[in-house]
Formats: structure tokens, C-alpha cells, sequence
């Protein structure tokens, strides 16, 4: 019943919208970074808005894609997206007026928690946990105020399959007020200067409409897991970890927020960039193209630039030293959708990736071929002495026309 193929790329902006909702692809390797940081932080009560950010962003989704549909066709747009965004098989047609005991055997959460990290004391996946009270509210038309949500049983603990008990009850997860629309910033764009990066770009731009979920609701692609989220969401996940950490022990706190939170950016920028480059599609699409170093980084942001999170570009780029700049970046329009305006930058999920890529690109040796992307070749580049630091310079929350981050030696 969904068709991701009605739904055009935003060409200008660099961005997917599906029911109001801008769309981003991550890897498994940032999605389960992020989250083990935000679970690592044991005196926050993170489990409020683990679960609220993903029922936050799914309730304006599905209330706009459901909007004139019956009770069956709205349970069938909610498996359908679920399924086609990559995060598993769920089954909803028993959910009811009362709610719903789900079981499933397929879940991104759970499986890619599994592979990355092994076996979890808790139950993993409040993304799903947060969609399915997001869904019985819109459905049966009752606020997310009064729903209570819980996963029972997780196969990333050892578990047959996944268990979710939906109902209405006391909530128990954070809500939110409503959001702002999302105001671009329409300004002249320093493209990448770089002969080659149209050819590139026009190669990806359709992979939006290829890149869904297999039979078992999974996007394996460029030697990763992939799924397409709700920019909110992931979003949503940074912002509330660094004030929570604020709470907890002021400044610092939020300094430690975003150095953790700058780390996962780190992890997507090895692990996700690092398979794009060794990928069948990158060989065939792109390494004819070419010629040095800073070729390979141009290439890299010439394919990111389908995926939803804004247009980078380079505006000096060196070995020692780069400016990256990303023109409507994700992070920087759901602050402003979600929160207002800043007083620093906040990319920090934008900031860890160049910051992976440099050091992807001039301290491994992928460009000969060599495959790293691997959790031991992580660290081994994380305990390399040669280190790039991260200055970020500029922000749109903060009323700037970009995000701009300075990578050095």
C-alpha cells in the first residue's frame, strides 16, 4: 500500500519528506552507537525519551499518512513503512480498541545490537516500542499522553522473539509539544568545485526508491545496515541526552554530551563512509572518477548528498586541514523545528563524520584497496598518534546561513 517511489527527492534542499517528516538514512553502527551512549549514561532516565522521540516523530508521520483512511488501511501504511524504512516485520492486525501483545523475529534494534555489541541485559528496541504506541494512538485516535508502551522480551538478551505490550495506561515515556514546520535556509551554496560531482550525484539520487527494506523488513547495503529514519527522532535522541546530561552536572555535563555524541558521528563516518568506499557501487559509480585523496573525499560527499542530511562541500581540503560545509544540514533545521534557536553549534553528528572521513582517507589505507571497516580497525584508528581535531565554526540555529566545522591536525 506505501510506495516510496510518490515521494521526490528534494533536489534543492537535499532532503526527503514523507508526511511531514524529513527522512535520513544511518547505519547500524551510528544507530547502536548512539543509543549504547545515551544506555552507557545509567543515572539519566533515558528510557523517557528513547521511547518518546521515536513516538514523537512517528505520531506526525502516521497522523498525516493515515489522514481519511480506515482503521485497516492505517494498520497496513504503518506495517508498510515500518517494513520499507528497514527497521523489521511487525504485525498489527490484532491491535484493537484495547491495544495489542505483539510478537516479532525481525527487528534491526535487536539483530544489529546483537552483531555489534553481543548480548544486552535489557531490552534494545524502543524505537519499535515508541512506533507502536504512536500507531495505536493515531489509529484509534487517542492521545499518546494516555498510552503505555513496554518491551517484555528482546532476542538481543537471548530471547525467541520480541514482545511489546501496547494499551491505554499512566505514559510512561516523554511527550512533547508541537513542532515548528521546517524553514529552510535559502542561500547561495560554494559547491564542491569539482568536475565530476553531477555525474556522481545523479548515479545515487534514485537510491531512495531502491534502498527498502528486504523480506525481512532489513536494508543491508554498502557492507552496513541501513535505515531510513525520522530526522526528528535521531535528532530528538542528541538534543535530549546533552540537556539531560546538563541537568545532571551543568556545563560539563553537556561538554561530555557532545564529545560522546561527536564519537558516535566518528563511528558512522569509519564504519558507514568506510563501506560506501569499499562497496560494488562505489567501484563501479565512482572510483573511475578518481585521481588523489581529495577526489575520494569530493566523491564520498557527492554520494551523501542523496541521503537526506543537507549538501556538504569542502571549501579547503588538505591533509593537514579542511572546512566542510554541510547548506541546510539535518541536525541544525529539526533543532529549529523541535527547540528554536541556539547559542552554539550542535552538529555533532555532522562533526563526527567529516572528522571520520579525514581520517579515513589519509590515516587507513583504504584508497589502495585495504578493507578496515571493522570494529578492531576502528580502535586501531582511534589509538593512531596521528589525530584530527574538530572546531565547529559555525551553525543555522545559531543564525548562520550554514554548518561549518574545521578539521585539523
Amino acid at each position: 500500500m506505501f510506495d516510496i517511489n510518490k515521494y521526490e527527492f528534494d533536489q534543492k534542499h537535499n532532503c526527503l519528506e514523507i508526511g511531514g517528516e524529513a527522512m535520513v538514512f544511518h547505519c547500524h553502527h551510528y544507530m547502536m552507537n548512539l543509543q549504547r551512549t545515551i544506555l552507557d549514561a545509567d543515572y539519566i532516565e533515558s528510557k523517557l525519551f528513547l521511547i518518546g522521540s521515536a513516538a514523537d516523530s512517528i505520531y506526525y508521520q502516521l497522523t498525516n499518512l493515515c489522514q481519511g483512511l480506515s482503521i485497516d488501511e492505517s494498520k497496513e501504511i504503518a506495517q508498510d513503512i515500518y517494513k520499507t524504512f528497514g527497521y523489521g516485520l511487525i504485525d498489527i492486525s490484532s491491535m484493537d480498541e484495547n491495544g495489542i501483545e505483539l510478537q516479532t523475529t525481525k527487528s534491526f534494534f535487536s539483530k544489529t545490537w546483537s552483531l555489534k555489541y553481543g548480548n544486552s541485559k535489557k531490552p534494545v528496541d524502543y524505537y519499535t516500542t515508541g512506533f507502536l504506541a504512536a500507531a495505536y494512538a493515531v489509529i484509534y485516535n487517542k492521545n499518546l499522553k494516555n498510552i503505555f508502551a513496554q518491551q517484555n522480551a528482546c532476542m538481543a538478551c537471548g530471547d525467541e522473539k520480541n514482545t511489546f505490550l501496547i494499551r491505554e495506561g499512566e505514559c510512561n515515556f516523554a511527550t512533547y509539544p508541537k513542532k515548528h514546520a521546517t524553514v529552510f535556509k535559502e542561500v547561495p551554496k560554494v559547491s564542491l568545485n569539482w568536475e565530476y560531482e553531477e555525474v556522481i550525484t545523479n548515479a545515487f539520487f534514485g537510491a531512495h526508491a531502491t534502498m527498502v527494506g528486504d523480506k525481512d523488513g532489513l536494508i543491508p547495503a554498502f557492507r552496513v545496515y541501513l535505515v531510513r529514519t525520522q530526522s526528528d527522532y535521531v535528532n530528538r535522541l542528541q538534543f535530549e541526552f546533552a540537556k539531560a546530561m546538563m541537568e545532571v552536572a551543568g556545563e560539563y555535563g553537556e561538554t561530555l554530551a557532545g564529545e560522546l555524541l561527536m564519537e558516535a558521528g566518528h563511528a558512522c563516518g569509519f564504519f558507514t563512509y568506510g563501506g560506501i568506499m569499499n562497496s560494488p557501487e562505489w567501484e563501479g559509480a565512482v572510483k573511475p572518477y578518481l585521481k588523489n585523496k581529495e577526489d575520494w573525499i569530493r566523491g564520498l560527499a557527492a554520494v551523501v548528498n542523496t541521503m537526506g542530511w543537507g549538501y556538504h562541500t569542502a571549501i579547503e581540503l588538505s591533509e593537514s586541514r579542511a572546512v566542510f560545509r554541510n547548506y541546510n544540514d539535518f541536525e541544525d533545521l529539526s533543532y529549529m523545528r523541535m527547540y528554536g534557536t541556539n547559542t552554539r553549534p550542535i552538529h555533532w553528528a555532522n562533526s563526527g563524520g567529516f572528522k571520520g572521513l579525514m581520517q579515513l582517507v589519509y590515516n587507513t589505507d583504504i584508497v589502495n584497496g585495504e578493507n578496515i571497516e571493522t570494529e578492531e580497525g576502528f580502535r586501531a584508528m582511534r589509538r593512531s598518534k596521528i589525530g584530527y581535531k574538530t572546531k565547529m565554526t559555525k551553525g543555522i540555529s545559531c543564525g548562520d546561513d550554514y554548518l561549518e566545522v574545521e578539521i585539523y591536525l
